[in-house]
């Protein structure tokens, strides 16, 4: 019976203590997450930004509509927050690329574009997806770059 008692006592410490650190580990992650994403409509303007300079560099004629693939980020560890998008960039009215992006917010200045890949490159190799975007998505990356319209965009 006592020894019944103390292992009981000692399990409901482990969950305790389990408990708390992962509340701790979601705090630093949400910290992490607030120091680095622009606030307000800083947002759509740097990432529009930052796209345009990926995608257009220099070009004048050069407009980017996106849409988030998951509208929170994900935030892994100490790395930068990370968003999924699938974007276009088009000169007049050509579309030039498109595709699967993901991006690291920083410092609440910038975006990253970490990878992209075009919808020519995800329907050619499917299995590429998986390496770079959450699992989650997977499937709505493939099936987009195979034609599926997306339901909204934000262009510039």
């Amino acid at each position: 019976m006592k020894r019944g008692s103390v292992l009981l006592f000692l399990l409901c410490c482990a969950l305790a203590v389990g408990c708390r650190s992962q509340s701790v580990m979601n705090d630093i992650a949400q910290s992490h997450i607030e120091a680095n994403i622009p606030k307000g409509k800083s947002f759509d303007e740097y990432l529009k930004r930052d796209l345009k300079t990926y995608f257009c560099g220099e070009a004048i004629d050069c407009r980017i509509e996106y849409e988030l693939l998951r509208d929170e980020p994900t935030q892994t560890g100490i790395a930068y927050p990370k968003y999924y998008l699938w974007a276009k960039c088009f000169k007049g009215n050509t579309i030039t690329a498109e595709g699967a992006v993901r991006v690291a917010a920083v410092e609440q200045k910038n975006f990253d574009i970490t990878n992209f890949l075009s919808r020519e490159q995800i329907s050619t190799s499917p299995s590429e997806v998986a390496s770079i975007f959450p699992t989650a998505l997977v499937d709505k990356i493939v099936r987009r770059a195979q034609g599926e319209e997306p339901r909204g965009t934000k262009a510039e």
